[in-house]
Parts: C-alpha cells; sequence; structure tokens
C-alpha cells in the first residue's frame, strides 16, 4: 500500500496534521532519509513550523523546506 504525501515545496505544510511523518530527504548521495513524527504544528498558516519527534529519539522544531515530505503513514 503506497502512503499518501503531500509535498513540502508546494504549499509549505498544507495539510499536515499531529500525528503525520516528515520525511527529509539527504543532500548527499548514500545518506538515509531522516524520519519523524509531527507532534504539535506552531505558526500561522504559510508560517508553520512542527514539533517533531526524530528517529533518534530526540525532539526538536523543524521549519519545513522543499526537502521535506509530509506522509500520513510511517515510513518504512
Amino acid at each position: 500500500m503506497e502512503a499518501e504525501s503531500d509535498t513540502m515545496g508546494e504549499g509549505v505544510g498544507r495539510g499536515a496534521q499531529p500525528g503525520d511523518w516528515i520525511v527529509v530527504h539527504p543532500h548527499t548521495l548514500g545518506e538515509p532519509a531522516r524520519t519523524g513524527l509531527i507532534l504539535e504544528i506552531i505558526g500561522a498558516p504559510g508560517h508553520e513550523r512542527y514539533r517533531v519527534r526524530w528517529d533518534e529519539e530526540h525532539e526538536s522544531i523543524f521549519y519545513p523546506g522543499s526537502d521535506a515530505t509530509i506522509v500520513k503513514e510511517p515510513p518504512l
């Protein structure tokens, strides 16, 4: 089953909700993607940032960019 996604570069943050997952694609060949669970959406529409629990087991505030994708299901 393919996960529904929302590319961040087109309408940043469009449709993201707590419980969704964010995948940050690597900038260097061979590096793994970084994934995290969106815990909270902070800011006004068009200026969203997210409180994310990353796969490395820490939390941070993330400002989305064009290298990030939102998915509704946990990435494999």
